[in-house]
């Protein structure tokens, strides 16, 4: 800071020159004019007259400029003791000062005292600093709100002329370079680019487009913004090698010039974006296809969702269309319905689309709606029937296939017409009745038994399979009495299932007796069978008279209740048929405490009654000899819906069955 030199200093080293007497020497300059002083001697007379050697000598040597430098007195020029004004030392901090060249730090303070050399990191506002160690020469501007002399202080670039303070800036508005703007208001961020001249720092923060790299400033060149059609532009600011593609209806020389890649060559301008100009253009995924076109892309071709291709089917990273399989989740290529049918593999199911019975689960297609039909089905009701001499109508109703259905009964003994949908039956003892309905592609079947009030032919419609249980070695055996209708074993032989697969039941009433005649010393086992679908696969009601180990388990007295579930005959068990537990083959229903824990007696008959419904069966033992109930249960178990009949031995002499009535429930 510069700072006028001061009179006084001048006079206060005269001072202590000319010493206290010059101070009443009238001759002094003491502010009354010349005339008063006119007789006085010069001054340096009085020095002249001063003979002092010693003093004589200092000032020979000491003399710099007009005040002596190292007389230890300040005078002559100095501002302070032997410094500044002429001297060749500058003063010290805190001495006087004129200016700054009378000072080593090169700063003279307002009190006219040499200050300590400024820096921008002292905390204090010293030097040309326009606020505390910012601004001026200081490498750090000045944030908002500090002072500022130019827009060059501040951080923001804008120093409020008013206030003389930084204020924020950077809005391409305020008159003032800042924030990212290469000029003033223009440039960076700011939406104006700069004119010629004007600074820059890329070609984009220039109206032409054009940086001068070493002076960064913009210069003239083709502009794809300024409004002009210049350059190689085909219309104002586009078309050419530079500017971006022109939109529909402005001028063009080819193709490259036009935003939908169609130049008119006879009208010289571009066109909208047609399906059928062999271009990508528009929002078109590959070569007129896909997008808004018509037509879907092929396999290969690009798409970004599935509505683009023809496939339905759009690879999300490769972003091509891939070709139909049947198993994508979309029905394509020649499936009639979603991933089934055509040249699938997977046939379709009830309701989905067909062409012929090729693409169906039931192989019939409905010309109608081009839906595969419902499985060709057949329900024969009712299905038990008492025959009481009158002829009895069996109904049978077909459903699904094709609709167009014949019908045919087996076996034909009693029936007036076996082709017939309900035809009339006249049997012969217990007849099952199969009803099959074929609509030209499919058959369907289902059964219906009619029963009379006389007992069942054992003999005639009944199997014997022979097991081979480990203990006992000779095969079962059976022999018939009383026309058929009894069975018994003729010794203590190995496992025998006499199956009655000759006659299906459903909800019947079966009535069986159960007797051995001669135990012939021996406790072993009698037992029934229904519900049988095979001779593996059946309910089996066993009986033992007394307790003994046998396969494995103790077999106890009384009733076991077992639903056998055997792949064949001859992987059956004894532990299978008679150890009250589950088994490989087998599952427990019920245990002699849930039937009865009594055993049978020799010469007792027995009566057993299965209710035998669709639902499971209840089942009760009779004493005949006296009525006796000997066990009631329910076999809760609706596994099998229908089936045969039979009875089952194991290793005992004159077990009998028969006769076995039946009526209908």
């Amino acid at each position: 800071m510069f700072t006028p030199r001061k009179s006084w200093n001048l006079g206060v080293g005269l001072v202590g020159v000319l010493g206290v007497s010059a101070c009443a020497d009238p001759c002094l300059d003491d502010g009354l004019g010349q005339d008063q002083e006119g007789d006085c001697p010069a001054l340096a007379s009085a020095s002249d007259s001063d003979t002092d050697s010693a003093t004589d000598t200092d000032t020979a040597t000491a003399t710099d400029g007009d005040g002596t430098c190292g007389n230890g007195v300040q005078d002559g020029d100095e501002t302070d003791v032997d410094c500044g004004g002429s001297c060749a030392d500058n003063c010290g901090d805190g001495q006087g000062c004129g200016d700054g060249d009378d000072c080593i730090s090169g700063t003279c303070g307002d009190d006219n005292n040499c200050e300590p050399t400024p820096t921008c990191g002292d905390g204090v506002q010293n030097g040309d600093e326009t606020d505390i160690d910012c601004g001026g020469s200081c490498p750090a501007d000045c944030d908002d709100g500090q002072g500022c002399a130019v827009n060059e202080d501040c951080v923001s670039m804008s120093c409020d002329p008013a206030t003389m303070t930084c204020v924020p800036g950077g809005n391409c508005t305020d008159g003032a370079q800042n924030g990212d703007e290469t000029d003033i208001d223009c440039g960076g961020s700011c939406e104006t680019d700069c004119d010629n001249g004007e600074g820059c720092l890329v070609n984009e923060d220039c109206i032409s487009v054009s940086c001068d790299p070493d002076r960064m400033v913009c210069i003239p060149g083709t502009s794809c913004r300024d409004g002009l059609q210049n350059g190689d532009e085909s219309d104002v600011d586009c078309g050419g090698l530079v500017c971006d593609p022109c939109d529909d209806g402005e001028t063009c020389d080819d193709d490259g010039d036009c935003a939908s890649g169609i130049c008119d060559e006879d009208a010289g301008v571009c066109i909208p974006p047609a399906c059928d100009d062999g271009v990508q253009n528009g929002d078109e995924t590959d070569v007129d296809c896909g997008g808004s076109c018509p037509d879907d892309c092929d396999d290969g071709e690009g798409c970004l969702v599935g509505d683009d291709c023809i496939s339905d089917v759009c690879d999300p990273i490769l972003q091509t269309c891939d070709a139909p399989t049947c198993d994508d989740g979309v029905q394509n290529g020649t499936e009639t319905d979603l991933d089934c049918g055509g040249m699938c593999l997977n046939t379709c199911e009830t309701g989905e689309g067909c062409l012929s019975g090729l693409d169906c689960v039931n192989d019939v297609c409905d010309p109608d709606d081009n839906t595969c039909a419902p499985e060709l089905t057949v329900v024969a009701a009712p299905a038990c029937s008492d025959f009481e001499g009158q002829p009895i109508l069996l109904n049978s109703v077909a459903s699904g296939g094709t609709g167009n259905y014949t019908y045919s009964w087996t076996p034909i003994a009693g029936l007036d017409d076996a082709s017939a949908q309900n035809p009339n039956a006249s049997p012969s003892g217990f007849v099952t009745y199969t009803v099959t309905v074929d609509d030209g592609v499919n058959q369907a079947f289902d059964t219906l038994t009619v029963v009379d009030a006389q007992a069942f032919d054992l003999q005639n419609n009944c199997t014997l399979y022979q097991g081979d249980f480990p203990t006992v070695n000779v095969p079962a055996s059976i022999t018939y009495s009383q026309g058929g209708t009894l069975a018994c074993e003729t010794g203590n032989n190995d496992f025998g299932l006499h199956l009655c697969e000759g006659v299906v039941f459903q909800d019947v009433r079966l009535e069986g007796v159960l007797e051995v005649t001669n135990d012939g010393n021996d406790d072993d086992m009698i037992g029934l069978v229904w519900g049988a679908q095979n001779n593996s696969n059946f309910y089996s009601l066993s009986w033992k008279r007394a307790q003994q180990n046998f396969f494995g388990c103790a077999v106890p007295p009384g009733i076991v209740v077992k639903r056998v579930e055997a792949p064949d005959f001859a992987s059956l068990t004894g532990a299978d048929m008679y150890c009250p537990a589950d088994s490989a083959n087998s599952t427990l229903l019920l245990a002699p405490a849930d039937t009865t824990v009594a055993g049978w007696e020799e010469g007792e008959s027995y009566t057993v009654t299965i209710d035998y419904t669709t639902m499971g069966s209840s089942v009760t033992v009779l004493r005949d000899s006296d009525s006796f109930q000997v066990a009631q249960f329910d076999v809760v178990d609706a596994t099998f819906g229908d089936g045969f009949f039979g009875s089952s031995s194991f290793s005992q002499i004159n077990a009998c069955i028969g006769p076995l009535n039946a009526t209908c429930l």
